[in-house]
């Protein structure tokens, strides 16, 4: 954990170190697994670092949370100024991209939770051993069985129609970037200096989620990207995928999917890592 004066000073812009990792959390009404996911930043993080969360206008008590923790930048934005601000990931996410200071832009979501000491001074120093390398993250952490995960990939369709292009010789489907490996935006990490040099944006185009065209930009220029899978990103952080959806903007359309990210959630929050830092409130000062 970082000296207190240290990150107060960060966050006032007293102070601005060498290799700062600046960590923006973009926010929609996720009170309880804002507070885990900031609680975690605080303890288990040992190198400079400022945490920026853009909250999307939310009515619930969360902002009111958010003001009262000490060491954050908090950037609000409202619907009556911004109307895209309600629930908008990617807008939130240029904003605190611009307000950033640091050396290195780590976007995290809220339903990502930090699990091992150290972990960002892990990632970046992986990152820091190419010159080369302004990317880092991995594809989706899948805690579903081996037995299920087999069935998954055996149906896919979009697989069976990509391996079908292999055989007639086509390549990849221009129209379709789904198969594409980027860094998910749960947990990644970008060379701020290159992500600004190339105007580059989170904004999201038709069949490119967003922050794809923000890596794709990255790569273009002649950038490398340090790959994990989910199963090594894992042993840094605990993602609940698709929490933010269910409890900031109702839920999936699929009450299958609704249920697994019930379970993912009550997993996470009932751990012995959330118990233990949902009970000190030391950490939000």
């Amino acid at each position: 954990m970082l000296d207190r004066g240290l990150l107060q000073d960060i966050r006032e812009g007293r102070q601005t170190p060498e290799g700062l990792a600046s960590i923006v959390i973009p926010h929609y009404q996720t009170e309880d697994l804002v507070r885990l996911c900031l609680r975690a930043i605080r303890r288990l993080t040992d190198v400079p670092y400022e945490a920026i969360v853009v909250d999307n206008d939310s009515r619930d008590g969360s902002l009111e949370y958010l003001r009262r923790v000490g060491w954050i930048r908090l950037i609000e934005r409202g619907a009556a100024t911004e109307p895209d601000a309600v629930g908008a990931h990617a807008g939130a996410m240029d904003v605190g991209t611009a307000a950033a200071r640091g050396r290195w832009l780590v976007s995290l979501h809220t339903d990502t939770i930090v699990r091992r000491q150290g972990w960002l001074r892990d990632l970046l120093a992986r990152l820091e051993a190419n010159p080369r390398a302004a990317a880092l993250g991995a594809d989706k952490i899948d805690t579903d069985p081996p037995w299920y995960r087999a069935m998954k990939r055996l149906w896919d369709v979009r697989r069976m129609r990509a391996a079908w292009r292999r055989v007639r010789g086509l390549g990849p489907d221009p129209k379709r970037s789904d198969l594409a490996w980027y860094p998910r935006s749960y947990c990644a990490i970008y060379r701020l200096d290159r992500v600004r040099e190339l105007s580059l944006t989170w904004q999201p185009a038709p069949e490119h989620p967003a922050g794809e065209l923000l890596y794709r930009g990255l790569m273009d220029a002649g950038c490398e990207a340090v790959r994990l899978d989910g199963s090594e990103m894992h042993a840094y952080v605990e993602h609940v995928s698709h929490a933010t959806a269910l409890l900031g903007r109702g839920g999936l359309r699929h009450w299958r999917g609704n249920q697994k990210v019930r379970r993912g959630l009550a997993r996470v929050m009932g751990s012995d890592l959330a118990a233990d830092l949902l009970s000190d409130d030391s950490l939000d000062r």
